[in-house]
């Protein structure tokens, strides 16, 4: 997992490829989340939570714990992406008052 500021990325970082974090990926599929009640925990469902490819949060609105393989790892904020990696159980949990929202995105490899 890495965390890095959204304003960080800097211009070169449009269209569905990234140079960095993860440089040879574009993205895959995603989508838009909104979790309004504090201490939501993401992909709650039983069992693990992986993918066999990166997954992006672009945190939007709110703040909390990153949690990774079982152990809160960071924190984010507003402005903040983390970056998943493969094979990595991840969720992200609310916490404070705003509601939680994020944009998604999975990543996959560029041949």
């Amino acid at each position: 997992m890495q965390k890095l500021k959204l304003v960080d990325l800097g211009p070169e970082h449009h269209g569905a490829q990234f140079t960095s974090p993860l440089p040879g990926h574009a993205v895959r599929r995603g989508g838009f989340r909104i979790y309004p009640l504090p201490n939501h925990r993401t992909h709650d469902e039983p069992g693990l939570h992986r993918h066999d490819v990166p997954e992006i949060f672009c945190i939007v609105q709110g703040e909390g714990d990153v949690e990774i393989d079982g152990e809160v790892v960071d924190e984010f904020t507003a402005g903040d992406a983390v970056v998943c990696e493969a094979g990595e159980d991840h969720h992200l949990i609310s916490r404070g008052t705003d509601p939680l929202i994020f944009v998604w995105m999975h990543l996959e490899p560029v041949a």
